[in-house]
């Protein structure tokens, strides 16, 4: 008999989409409180600022909208988190430290992008980064997150075709983007980075949740939902996956297995590499505002 609810859980599961919701506000409370001389110093380079406003300003196409004092706030905002995180004020720890777990395998990619001259991400060290966190599914879940691991595979293929037609064309994500924006293409990489970018919010929540030393995973995967991927989901696919994310393991096993016993340095990975995630998430989050191509459509 359990056949038949397997199927229709995994069916179901199909229509699984990734999702965030923006935690800009969040990320850049943490920006500005890194280090006080740093920002001082980015708002006092108001010609820099302005240039990365033009850069990311939507175009004044007349299907805008978005009104304008809006996408000039967006634009400020993402121009000072840029700064920040080129000038290496924001979250110094994170680069170069060593990993004390198996969260390290996983993550410690984002931690190693390196944001271009312009503020932009780099495609392919992104990409890889986003290959090797797929197998953290599995940890969580083999069977209940097989869906959304597919999905995020998915999306990272078909970034990856787009990016081996042109490597210099489409040396960042910003650039693939634009161009396609600029030739309207249908079933677009656009599109696929939307949702994989997503799918990051969703981790990261996680490892944020962890990070804040809960025991109960399911409480923090449930937590991690609310605040990423239920806003752009359907009820019946809310329902799903809230029994869903009983699956996951029981604290102490997860970090027997993910840290070898050792709680503190658990939580203190989950934070770094939480963090890590975040800055390049946001930065896509901002990105796909500012340019009105974040859909608020539901699965």
């Amino acid at each position: 008999m359990w056949a038949p609810r397997a199927t229709l859980v995994i069916w179901v599961f199909g229509l699984f989409k990734m999702a965030t919701v923006s935690a800009l506000f969040v990320v850049l409370l943490a920006v500005f409180g890194a280090t006080e001389a740093g920002l001082s110093e980015v708002r006092g380079e108001q010609e820099t600022r302005e240039q990365w406003a033009d850069d990311m300003a939507v175009s004044s196409d007349d299907s805008a909208l978005q009104a304008e004092d809006e996408l000039a706030l967006l634009n400020n905002k993402l121009s000072e988190l840029r700064q920040l995180v080129l000038k290496g004020v924001f979250l110094p720890e994170i680069r170069g430290e060593p990993a004390r777990t198996e969260l390290g395998k996983f993550f410690s990619g984002f931690a190693d992008v390196q944001l271009t001259v312009n503020g932009d991400i780099p495609t392919k060290p992104f990409l890889d980064a986003c290959d090797r966190m797929v197998p953290f599914l599995d940890v969580l879940g083999p069977t209940a997150f097989a869906p959304v691991k597919s999905d995020i595979k998915g999306n990272i293929k078909k970034l990856t075709q787009k990016y081996s037609t042109d490597p210099a064309r489409y040396s960042t994500l910003q650039a693939m983007v634009k161009q396609e924006m600029a030739t309207k293409d249908k079933n677009s990489a656009t599109d696929a980075l939307l949702w994989l970018n997503r799918a990051l919010q969703f981790i990261r929540q996680i490892l944020v949740g962890i990070a804040t030393g809960e025991k109960d995973l399911t409480k923090v995967a449930k937590k991690a939902y609310e605040d990423s991927l239920k806003k752009y989901h359907g009820w019946m696919v809310q329902g799903i996956f809230s029994l869903a994310m009983k699956a996951v393991p029981y604290y102490n096993d997860f970090v027997t297995k993910v840290a070898l016993g050792d709680e503190k340095a658990l939580i203190q990975d989950a934070k770094t590499y939480g963090d890590a995630m975040g800055v390049l998430a946001e930065i896509l989050q901002t990105f796909y505002m500012a340019n009105d191509l974040d859909s608020k459509q539901k699965v």
